[in-house]
């Protein structure tokens, strides 16, 4: 039982939101939101809008097959809404913060990505069951990347 809760409390002490319009999907794993940071640690993108990577996903690049059924799905989903980020204000080589866009309707797009066959859960940087279970049921479906 104390596991349990103070592993809530891990959780909640370093996990932080932010909520703010999505202004850019730069793929579908990218996306931009009308927020000025200047977190030394945004690199080149200090002073401009924040880009975030989405957490435990990655989705294919450009180039690659369903490349831009991935950009479209996060496009969909979130351009010109407003959205929450939940992340524990990590951030990646390129400055993007990581975390995971819930949108305004309550659903993790990061998760949908993976449900949808459209990202691969990215076991390089993530251990979430979540995810992985996600993947497996994405490829029994055999939809999206998976359909081959």
């Amino acid at each position: 039982m104390s596991f349990t809760i103070s592993l809530l409390l891990k959780f909640l002490i370093f996990t932080q939101t932010l909520s703010s319009e999505v202004v850019g999907v730069m793929d579908g794993d990218t996306i931009e939101l009308r927020m000025v940071s200047n977190d030394p640690r945004n690199k080149a993108r200090k002073g401009k809008n924040l880009r975030i990577r989405l957490a435990h996903v990655d989705c294919p690049e450009r180039g690659m097959p369903f490349y831009q059924n991935a950009k479209k799905f996060t496009s969909e989903k979130c351009f010109r809404k407003t959205v929450k980020i939940i992340h524990k204000n990590e951030y990646d080589r390129y400055g993007r913060l990581i975390g995971e866009v819930i949108l305004p309707d309550g659903r993790n797009l990061n998760q949908e990505l993976v449900k949808a066959g459209l990202a691969i859960h990215y076991k390089k940087y993530s251990s979430s069951w979540v995810y992985s279970k996600l993947e497996i049921e994405a490829r029994i479906k055999k939809i999206g990347i998976w359909s081959n």
